[in-house]
């Protein structure tokens, strides 16, 4: 009886992240949760964005035995832009599909059969694979809950008259609206699809949004969502009509790495010794840290007053220039920084640790979600630059609800913020005492969240056990 328990396989995840950074990271650590309680797990990346992980995670640790990292096809050429959602999402669509059939169907002779699996909600056409195999199925969403909740009640929205067929704004008061009664008001100008620039695009991400969540809800078994209920309790409250669909797991992040040794899911190398080097050398709670997430691109004009901004200011800052966020740094800026001694540039960097460190005051940020749980799980008051998408509902949640941050607006009709807006906006924030008690009280609350009787824990550990009946 004993050696037949011994040979009882493990249960095995296959684990589908949309792919972009913000959807990869959170999907990497569900991964490091289940692996921690004994699943082996398949991940499956784009190919493109495999070839990213690995390299940014080449000379870390070797990761665990029972993760196997693979890459599918997407079904764009090499050159292609995959900041192309709308083509990239009719590609995957069409290039995908067999090579999933593949990986669900194959008897690894590591880790066995696939007996579970786990999909973006965005990558929810997914699921009917899944489901004619008759195997249990989850949708993650690594956003907020309040958008996801948008996105099932799109329907009553348009017949409300609060969108039109398109997901575009009708003349409403102030554009602003509520899913419920006892729920805040929303603005409809800047839901998630609503501020890519291109009415075209809009649509088509709006078609493609709305679609993919209604099918997640109507297949998958459990919608889990990365956020937890103090953060969003008008979303899981008694009146909303979203609260039975969606199961809040997060925040994620807030858990430590045990047995597992996964690789973080960043697209690019994090430089972790120069960043802590830096925060170590600066006093407490001075530092500014400046981040726009993986997709943000600032005009020329924008970066050098934000750049001069900075070292004007006469703060600590470290700022992660990415590779994409503008063509290059402006002279005026990298002639200025040795002599401001207290500056510095990274290309990527370990934001869950930085935002952790002591000497972080604020955090200016483009106001993804990833970002935005991060600084209020550690407590950081959080300067809002939102880009596109979510990232306008995430700063009205910041700045409106929850306040615990303030807005950078453009003074002028150009959209550029100037200098010395910057200047003015990082000088509130270091010294509003308000935003700063809310901001620790919400930290607490997350961890509270993830404790041993915390709800987001119960509900994790209750959807690991439905993956293995």
């Amino acid at each position: 009886m004993a050696a037949d328990a011994a040979r009882t396989p493990a249960p095995h995840a296959l684990l589908l992240p949309y792919p972009a950074q913000g959807h990869v990271i959170p999907f990497m650590e569900l991964a490091d949760r289940l692996l921690d309680r004994g699943f082996a797990v398949t991940f499956v990346n784009t190919e493109f964005n495999h070839r990213r992980v690995v390299v940014a995670a080449a000379g870390g640790r070797a990761p665990d035995g029972r993760l196997r990292l693979v890459g599918v096809a997407d079904g764009m050429g090499d050159g292609e832009d995959r900041d192309n959602f709308v083509r990239l999402n009719a590609c995957m669509k069409e290039a995908m599909p067999l090579r999933l059939d593949a990986l669900l169907d194959a008897d690894d002779e590591r880790l066995g059969r696939v007996t579970c699996v786990v999909v973006d909600v965005g990558m929810s056409w997914a699921l009917d694979a899944v489901k004619r195999r008759g195997l249990p199925a989850a949708a993650l969403w690594p956003a907020s809950a309040a958008v996801l909740a948008v996105l099932f009640g799109a329907k009553k929205l348009i017949r409300d008259g609060v969108i039109d067929d398109d997901g575009a704004p009708v003349k409403l008061e102030n554009h602003s609206f509520r899913l419920a009664e006892s729920m805040p008001p929303m603005d409809a100008v800047f839901l998630a699809w609503n501020y890519m620039g291109n009415r075209d695009v809009e649509r088509m991400v709006f078609h493609y949004l709305t679609t993919t969540a209604w099918a997640a809800v109507a297949k998958a078994d459990v919608v889990l969502c990365n956020t937890f209920e103090d953060l969003e309790p008008d979303i899981f409250g008694a009146h909303s009509p979203a609260a039975a669909s969606i199961l809040p797991i997060g925040p994620l992040r807030t858990w430590q790495r045990r047995t597992s040794e996964a690789p973080a899911g960043h697209f690019w190398r994090a430089d972790d010794e120069a960043c802590a080097s830096f925060l170590d050398a600066q006093p407490r709670g001075s530092v500014t840290y400046v981040a726009f997430g993986s997709l943000t691109v600032m005009s020329p004009a924008q970066l050098q007053e934000l750049a001069l901004a900075l070292l004007a200011s006469a703060r600590p800052f470290l700022w992660v220039f990415r590779p994409g966020l503008a063509a290059e740094l402006p002279p005026a800026f990298t002639d200025l920084l040795p002599r401001h001694a207290r500056g510095k540039v990274v290309e990527w960097a370990p934001q869950e640790k930085v935002l952790a460190h002591p000497a972080v005051g604020c955090f200016l940020t483009h106001c993804g979600w990833n970002s935005t749980l991060e600084g209020v799980r550690h407590g950081v008051p959080l300067l809002c630059w939102p880009y596109f998408s979510d990232q306008f509902t995430n700063q009205a949640y910041i700045c409106d609800i929850w306040k615990v941050g303030l807005r950078v607006v453009p003074d002028g009709g150009d959209g550029i913020v100037a200098k010395e807006r910057i200047m003015e906006r990082l000088t509130s924030l270091m010294g509003d005492s308000g935003v700063k008690e809310r901001v620790k009280r919400l930290k607490e609350l997350a961890e509270r969240s993830m404790g041993p009787e915390g709800k987001s824990l119960k509900n994790i550990n209750a959807f690991m056990e439905s993956m293995t009946k």
